[in-house]
């Protein structure tokens, strides 16, 4: 056995071997040279506070690409995203590949290296990823996996992810610091509080990525999306001309094995799969109605998908190509 820091090396310099091994003669023709230490990518990890959220000390893991020591000169876009736990090694719910991903995509020249700031999430992620009280959890999710009430922190998580954060990662490494090369993205909750922070923070973010949103945590009350206060502050916030949003979701996505207790309008039970389809479709619609062109709005419906990293580790590629074009 290895640890998952030497496994995640071992992984990406057999990955880089490949690829440099195709791009040198056409196709994979057995061993290659190792892969030198400066072109190799890196995960970092640090500790930050996090001011004004009740659990402040905060993991911070931060991937840097393929030739980030090599070429000290360069420098590079950066994404925020959430829950760093599960984004470069297996975690509870499995491994979204980021750094493998970003590698090939590097290796084979389809993305530009870009640097990736994963933020470990709490025990209080239904807050952090919320700036709105859910006070009906428990027609959402059972007793087991939250209270009744959850939600509120989520402007200051956002306010520390622009002003403490940013600045630290600006600080640290050779960033492109501009709101063009900046992206916030999660998914889940993660997706939920990324779609804020690029509506209330389009200074800071330029990019969205929002994959498997729960769109459905920002109901306020009332039949299925007859009260989103997402939708709201869609509504309220109108985005730059220039910023981009990608959505995406599953037709199999499910929180928990038991659909919630929520009906909507003509009184129909809304199930988790509907909840998720339905809930990114009228994100992205009241996207569209509040002036993103066409060209900076993209929405993934992907058949068959189901609520997890094997899912969203299998749409990243796509997603970040699109939104770093």
């Amino acid at each position: 056995m290895c640890s998952s820091t030497s496994c995640r090396s071992r992984r990406s310099a057999l990955l880089l071997a490949s690829v440099l091994g195709m791009a040198a003669c056409g196709g994979p023709r057995g061993p290659r040279e190792p892969v030198p230490e400066s072109m190799k990518s890196r995960v970092d990890t640090f500790a930050l506070q996090a001011p004004g959220l009740v659990i402040q000390a905060r993991t911070i893991r931060v991937y840097t690409p393929p030739g980030y020591d090599a070429h000290p000169r360069e420098r590079y876009a950066v994404l925020y995203l959430q829950d760093g736990q599960n984004l470069f090694t297996p975690g509870w719910f499995g491994d979204w590949l980021v750094d493998e991903t970003l590698d090939t995509l590097a290796w084979e020249g389809r993305l530009r290296g870009l640097i990736v700031v994963g933020v470990d999430n709490t025990a209080r992620r239904w807050d952090e990823y919320s700036p709105w009280v859910n006070a009906h959890m428990h027609a959402w999710v059972d007793t087991a996996f939250a209270a009744d009430t959850e939600g509120g922190e989520g402007d200051a998580y956002v306010r520390f992810l622009a002003t403490t954060l940013k600045p630290e990662i600006d600080r640290r490494y050779r960033t492109r610091p501009d709101r063009f090369h900046t992206a916030v993205g999660g998914s889940s909750m993660g997706g939920l509080i990324a779609l804020h922070a690029g509506l209330v923070r389009p200074d800071v973010f330029s990019k969205v990525m929002a994959m498997s949103s729960a769109i459905w945590f920002a109901e306020g009350g009332g039949p299925w999306l007859s009260n989103n206060r997402l939708l709201d502050d869609i509504r309220t916030h109108r985005p730059p001309p220039d910023e981009r949003f990608y959505l995406d979701v599953g037709t199999a996505e499910r929180s928990r094995n038991t659909d919630p207790d929520i009906r909507d309008e003509s009184g129909r039970p809304v199930t988790y799969p509907r909840a998720y389809l339905q809930g990114t479709e009228a994100a992205a619609a009241a996207l569209e109605a509040d002036g993103v062109r066409p060209d900076n709005l993209k929405l993934v419906v992907d058949s068959g998908a189901v609520h997890g990293e094997t899912s969203w580790s299998r749409r990243l590629g796509p997603a970040l190509e699109w939104l770093f074009r």
